[in-house]
């Protein structure tokens, strides 16, 4: 994989940065910032690469979990309009970035490393200050006029870094215009300062403890100390901490208000859901509970519990798994990783019909909840009742970015529905998500040959198609022509 994106920024930009082609007017040294427009279209095109390159997690449950927290700062953070998504790698190394449009991503391996909900907040605040304060755009303004290959190298350069790439990001983006490119990677370590003071009146702000960023860079810096002859945990190579940064930190921090909410124990469950979800498999996660002892306190102790639930159900120990978790239920019947954990269960069991059932009541109090809507669309198509499962999820088409999964599940609905045109829609979508623009574009071209087709349905084809070029067309701007193995 690494080799694949080191090709995709060194292989593919090399020719283009002999021609010098210029960037549609980025901005100047008078005429301000990357427009915020053409930085969400970037965005957008960004994400397409992300998903093209990582492994992310597609889970509704993380994702609604680590997307709620991270919305929660960006409404107490200098910029509260602005539009933020977040979204899980799955890769063990500590570390996060920030990209292009407001996408944040954090690494399954940094959400396991830290202690409490604040530290991983901390991250997450530091990540947001770095967008609110615009230093992606102010380091392009910085070289004033950017070339496409400087651009594209640079956006290459943060998924190298973000998944693995470490000083081989550096030294493909180097590769490409060593002097240009490599100011803008020194102009934007200079942002770090700036990213934990914004960062650090976020978390006070949005009722975390200040102090919980200086805690998890010391001990991130501690850690770094002790790793003598190892490879640096990759938080610490892309963030690098020193004892000066945490004590600047931890004197912010005392300054700031302390103003707490009261853990309601999801962070603690949402990480031990992230540990089996992106583990090795069952046998590998089960061993992690047998070899671990349960913690102390009361809800870090049902939090390794439901993790072990997880464990047993992917085991395919269903009725461990339900017997465990009744346990847990009984004391928090409203919790909602329980129920969610419920309805698995029934589907792991081939029960739909009960799957369907618990879900439906399970709304009631969860209305609208992501996880719970595709475990029931998942259980009513089981059932033989496509139309119900485009009924519960169709309007999941219409978001800015829908999800994999669900557009994977409408797919297989309309397929049983025997709508062939509606099937090759999806599947059309579910491409575009992934980074697989030519795929996709294929798909809709094979739904728009199909017979009979309504009228309508061929205008809003052929509609998308257009629009998909024209995407397409702007990727290459950035991105040059992809190696065929991204496809």
């Amino acid at each position: 994989m690494l080799r694949r994106l080191i090709c995709l920024v060194l292989c593919l930009y090399v020719p283009l940065a002999q021609a010098e082609i210029a960037l549609p007017e980025i901005g100047d040294a008078a005429g301000g910032l990357l427009s915020a427009q053409l930085e969400q279209r970037i965005g957008v095109t960004f994400m397409r690469q992300v998903r093209a390159a990582m492994p992310l997690v597609d889970d509704a449950l993380i994702n609604g979990y680590v997307d709620g927290l991270g919305q929660r700062l960006g409404r107490n953070s200098s910029d509260s309009a602005r539009g933020f998504s977040f979204f899980v790698v799955v890769d063990p190394t500590l570390n996060a970035f920030a990209g292009p449009g407001g996408n944040i991503g954090v690494h399954s391996g940094l959400i396991l490393t830290t202690e409490t909900e604040d530290e991983l907040a901390s991250v997450l605040g530091h990540e947001i200050a770095h967008v609110t304060q615009r230093h992606l755009p102010r380091a392009f303004e910085h070289q004033q006029r950017m070339t496409v290959p400087t651009i594209a190298a640079m956006l290459g350069a943060i998924i190298l870094g973000a998944y693995g790439g470490g000083d081989a990001g550096v030294a493909a983006i180097t590769a490409v215009q060593a002097g240009a490119v490599q100011n803008q990677i020194d102009f934007t370590r200079h942002n770090e300062s700036e990213a934990d003071r914004i960062g650090i009146q976020t978390l006070a702000r949005a009722g975390f403890d200040a102090r919980a960023m200086a805690d998890f860079f010391g001990r991130m810096q501690q850690s770094g100390r002790y790793s003598a002859g190892q490879q640096l945990p990759e938080f610490l190579r892309t963030h690098p901490v020193t004892l000066d940064r945490i004590a600047e930190s931890r004197d912010r921090a005392r300054q700031m208000p302390l103003r707490r909410v009261p853990d309601s124990g999801m962070y603690l469950h949402m990480r031990e859901r992230v540990r089996v979800l992106t583990g090795t498999g069952p046998t590998e996660s089960l061993r992690y509970y047998k070899q671990n002892p349960t913690p102390d306190g009361p809800m870090a102790a049902k939090a390794w519990r439901y993790g072990k639930v997880l464990a047993l159900l992917r085991a395919g120990q269903f009725q461990a798994a339900s017997q465990l978790l009744a346990g847990l239920s009984a004391g928090a019947p409203d919790f909602l990783p329980y129920r969610v954990a419920r309805v698995e269960i029934a589907l792991g069991e081939s029960k739909p019909a009960t799957a369907s059932a618990l879900a439906r009541n399970d709304l009631k109090l969860f209305p609208a909840d992501q996880a719970l809507l595709a475990l029931l669309g998942q259980a009513e198509l089981r059932s033989g009742n496509a139309a119900a499962t485009r009924a519960l999820l169709g309007d999941f088409i219409y978001r800015p970015q829908p999800p994999p999964h669900i557009l994977e599940l409408l797919a297989q609905a309309a397929d049983k529905r025997g709508d062939q045109v509606e099937a090759y829609q999806m599947r059309a979508e579910y491409h575009v998500q992934n980074g697989r623009l030519e795929v996709a574009m294929e798909q809709l071209r094979r739904a728009s040959k199909l017979q009979p087709i309504a009228y309508a349905q061929l205008a809003t084809i052929e509609a998308r198609l257009r629009q998909l070029q024209d995407d397409l067309e702007f990727e290459r701007q950035f991105f040059g022509r992809r190696s065929l193995t991204l496809l």
